[in-house]
């Protein structure tokens, strides 16, 4: 079984308005991704110094940078992959791609964040 290599990308305006969607998706999930990292960021540096005011040194957290940082990345990464994956392709499997990698992302997006939600505890 041979696989075609040399297929011609076709940029088409179908696959042009799968791109722009799919940016935009993608998009909107990179800004709440770097909101989550600035309030994370914020609300454990406000915590550790309501706590060091208060004698209780001991009770200080760390901000998770890794997950907040991998939590930035994905949907700029999937995109990325997704469109790789897909340039040769025509419209119909670049949009089931498309919509695997905002799944993906989605999934993988919503994990980090019930990862962090459930390792930070601020004021319980």
């Amino acid at each position: 079984m041979s696989v075609v290599t040399d297929r011609p990308r076709t940029v088409t305006p179908g696959k042009v308005a799968v791109w722009v969607v799919a940016a935009v998706c993608l998009a909107w999930v990179t800004w709440q991704a770097v909101g989550n990292l600035v309030g994370v960021a914020k609300s454990v540096s406000d915590f550790n110094a309501f706590v060091r005011q208060n004698g209780g040194k001991g009770l200080e957290t760390a901000t998770p940078w890794t997950v907040l940082m991998i939590d930035v990345l994905i949907a700029p990464v999937g995109f990325v992959v997704a469109w790789l994956v897909s340039r040769r392709m025509d419209l119909v499997r670049t949009v089931v791609v498309f919509v695997a990698a905002l799944c993906a992302v989605s999934a993988l997006w919503f994990t980090l964040l019930q990862y962090v939600s459930s390792t930070l505890r601020i004021g319980a």
